[in-house]
C-alpha cells in the first residue's frame, strides 16, 4: 500500500499530511473514532460536508446504478474530497461485531475507491474484522502502516475509543409525555444518523405529536442467531426486547437495493407481529420525495391513533 520496506513507507507517509474521511458508511459505524485516531497521530483530518440534495444528485451521476443509496453517497463524499487532501481513509469492513459479518459491499470499499479515484488521491486502508480481531488491533495496524510510534498509537487509540463511546451515548433520553405515541426508528447507522436522510422523518413525527427514538448501537453484543449481519443483528435483538406496553410503533429506514434489509425485514415483521407492534418500512433512494414520505407517515400515525382510541372506548 505504501511501498515495500520501512524507508519506502516513510517516504510515502511524508506525502500524507492531510487525510480525508468521507461522511458516509464507516463515519457512522464508528462515530468520532477514526478522525480522532488520525488527528492524535498528528495528521490533519478533513471530513466531507454533511449530505445535502447536491450530494444525492452527484451520487446518482457518478456511482454505479445498482448500488444502494449509502454506497452511492460514499462515492459522492469521496468525490468532494478530491483536491482537498493528500489521501483518504477507506477501511475494508468485514465485521463490526463479534460472531457476525458486515454487508459484503463494505469489504470492497477501498478497491472501489482506488479504481474510481486513483488520479485524485491516495487511499489509506486497514481491515476491520471484529469477528476475528479486536478493533484495537486494526487501529494498531493502521498506526504501524503510518509509521507512528507504539506509544503514540496506544495513546491515540485510547482517546479515539473514548471519543466513540461519548458519541454513541450523547443522545438525550426520550422524554415521554403522558398520552403521546412512542416510536422506535430502526435502520443501519449510516441511514439513521445521516441528518439529510433521517432528519425529515424525525421532524415530521414531531409535528404529528410522536416521540421518536433512534435505535442505539452502543451495545456491542448480540446473539448471532438467526441474523448474521452485524448491525441487523443488533436491531433484531433490540426488537425482541421491546415492551409492547411502552412502544406504539416502529419505523424502519431502509434503502433501495439493500440486500441485508431485503432478508431481515421479514424477521423484523415477524417479531413485531407477535408483539402486536405496528411496523412501517420507508425505502430511501435518490429519487424519494418528501411529500410521499410525509403522506405515509401521516397515514401510519393516524391508523395507530385510531386503534388506541377504539381500544380506549371499549374500556
Amino acid at each position: 500500500m505504501f511501498g515495500k520496506g520501512k524507508s519506502a513507507a516513510k517516504q510515502e507517509v511524508r506525502k500524507f499530511r492531510t487525510v480525508g474521511i468521507p461522511r458516509a458508511l464507516v463515519y457512522y459505524l464508528y462515530p468520532a473514532l477514526w478522525e480522532t485516531f488520525l488527528r492524535e497521530l498528528g495528521l490533519t483530518v478533513v471530513v466531507s460536508s454533511p449530505t445535502s440534495r447536491k450530494t444525492v444528485e452527484h451520487a446518482g451521476l457518478i456511482s454505479e446504478t445498482e448500488h444502494c443509496l449509502p454506497v452511492k453517497l460514499s462515492d459522492a463524499h469521496l468525490a468532494e474530497l478530491s483536491g482537498k487532501v493528500d489521501a483518504v481513509f477507506v477501511p475494508r469492513i468485514l465485521s463490526t461485531l463479534r460472531g457476525h459479518i458486515a454487508c459484503p459491499k463494505l469489504g470492497a470499499l477501498p478497491d472501489c475507491a482506488r479504481a474510481q479515484f486513483s488520479d485524485d488521491f491516495n487511499v489509506i486502508s486497514v481491515e476491520i474484522n471484529e469477528a476475528r480481531i479486536p478493533l484495537e488491533a486494526s487501529m494498531a495496524e493502521l498506526g504501524k502502516r503510518l509509521c507512528a510510534k507504539v506509544t503514540d498509537i496506544q495513546r491515540a487509540a485510547e482517546r479515539a475509543l473514548s471519543a466513540m463511546r461519548t458519541a454513541q451515548t450523547e443522545s438525550k433520553p426520550l422524554i415521554r409525555p403522558a398520552g403521546a405515541l412512542y416510536f422506535l426508528v430502526i435502520g443501519h447507522p449510516y441511514n439513521l444518523h445521516d441528518a439529510f436522510l433521517s432528519g425529515p422523518v424525525f421532524q415530521k413525527l414531531e409535528t404529528l405529536g410522536v416521540c421518536a427514538e433512534p435505535v442505539s448501537f452502543s451495545c456491542r453484543e448480540a446473539v448471532p442467531e438467526p441474523v448474521k449481519w452485524d448491525t441487523c443483528s443488533i436491531i433484531y435483538d433490540r426488537l425482541r426486547r421491546l415492551d409492547p406496553q411502552e412502544w406504539h410503533g416502529v419505523i424502519h429506514l431502509s434503502s433501495f437495493n439493500c440486500g441485508c434489509d431485503s432478508i431481515v425485514s421479514t424477521l423484523y415483521h415477524d417479531v413485531l407481529r407477535e408483539k402486536k407492534i405496528p411496523l412501517m418500512t420507508l425505502v430511501l433512494d435518490e429519487h424519494a420525495g418528501q411529500a410521499g414520505v410525509d403522506t405515509r407517515l401521516e397515514a401510519f400515525v393516524d391508523s395507530i391513533k385510531e386503534q388506541h382510541e377504539h381500544a380506549a372506548t371499549r374500556h
